[in-house]
């Protein structure tokens, strides 16, 4: 992509923002379908606050619903750090602000919170998929144990990404040209002078395939255990809240193969990459966008309950109906 940083550079520094380019309408359009899902998301929580917290619904297993929330708000903070880094700056909004100053800190924490998040989402498909094999292998201590697991999961999701973004402590942020057919002044955040030189592309390159592999194999089980027992279901809409789960973790998969695309791009190809970066918040953004949007609109917890009116509504609908008759 590049590897020159532009601050200090005086033809950055007097760079004019235009807001009529394609690149300004790649970063706003996202707006048309991120504020509806984010309204989708909170219809979710509340839902969830309502069935789980005053009421215990036999549709709902709260460990997988608590997990599927929790990814929900940290796909929504990866796409706000990712736009931080790689859209907003390619417009050019930032481009003499980055170039008048120095490599910072502050700039490493944005690229470095776009990481952080971008690791945290690996884990999400491969511990919904666990949650939901408990109950199948261990049906009379489930509750238990899913419980027991999502304590422990929980704030091993938030520090496992440490183990990876460590050298990025003592780094410094930087700002950088964008190479390829992107006009003058369209630039993204990096960083330089990380710990032991470790490229964050290569790390992020092995978990990627890791947990996509892992993922695929808890998944596999799950559909061989679920078909074996379809027909042995209680209820209809316990198979429909299975299927609804099922595809809502497999919605969760595009965010490997969207990462390993780009990664791969970065390592072996990096001429492409620059053309890549482009798209890579889209897939990004289907994650968040997709798995909302599935899980509403499949699961039967979400589906508005008729409510039958009472014998004495229906004396009284009855007496009025036939006073209307009678006059």
């Amino acid at each position: 992509m590049n590897n020159v940083s532009i601050q200090g550079d005086i033809r950055y520094i007097n760079f004019e923002f235009d807001p009529f380019t394609i690149p300004v309408l790649a970063a706003f359009a996202p707006i048309i379908y991120v504020i509806p899902t984010v309204f989708i998301v909170i219809k979710i929580i509340k839902v969830y606050v309502r069935c789980l917290i005053r009421k215990k619904q036999e549709l709902i297993n709260p460990h997988v619903f608590s997990i599927i929330v929790l990814s929900q708000f940290l796909s929504f903070c990866y796409m706000l750090a990712d736009y931080s880094t790689i859209r907003l700056p390619s417009t050019g909004i930032m481009t003499s602000w980055c170039a008048s100053g120095q490599p910072s800190h502050f700039l490493k924490v944005l690229f470095m919170l776009s990481v952080y998040f971008n690791y945290t989402s690996m884990l999400f498909p491969f511990l919904l998929s666990i949650l939901r094999l408990i109950p199948l292998y261990r049906p009379f201590n489930h509750e238990k144990l899913s419980g027991r697991i999502v304590s422990i999961s929980t704030p091993l999701i938030f520090l496992y990404p440490f183990l990876f973004c460590f050298p990025l402590f003592p780094a410094l942020g930087t700002c950088l040209q964008l190479k390829g057919d992107y006009h003058f002044g369209a630039i993204f955040i990096f960083y330089d002078r990380s710990w032991f030189n470790i490229k964050q592309a290569n790390t992020l390159f092995l978990n990627v395939i890791a947990w996509f592999f892992i993922s695929t194999v808890t998944n596999t089980m799950l559909y061989l255990k679920l078909r074996k027992l379809r027909n042995k279901r209680r209820s209809l809409k316990l198979q429909r809240a299975e299927f609804s789960l099922s595809v809502t973790t497999l919605s969760m998969l595009s965010a490997y193969i969207t990462n390993l695309a780009f990664v791969a791009a970065f390592i072996f190809l990096p001429g492409s990459s620059a053309y890549l970066v482009a798209l890579r918040p889209y897939g990004n953004d289907c994650d968040f966008v997709s798995v909302p949007w599935i899980f509403y609109l499949t699961h039967p917890i979400f589906k508005q309950q008729k409510v039958l009116p009472t014998e004495e509504v229906r004396q009284k609908w009855a007496a009025v109906v036939l006073m209307k008759i009678s006059s």
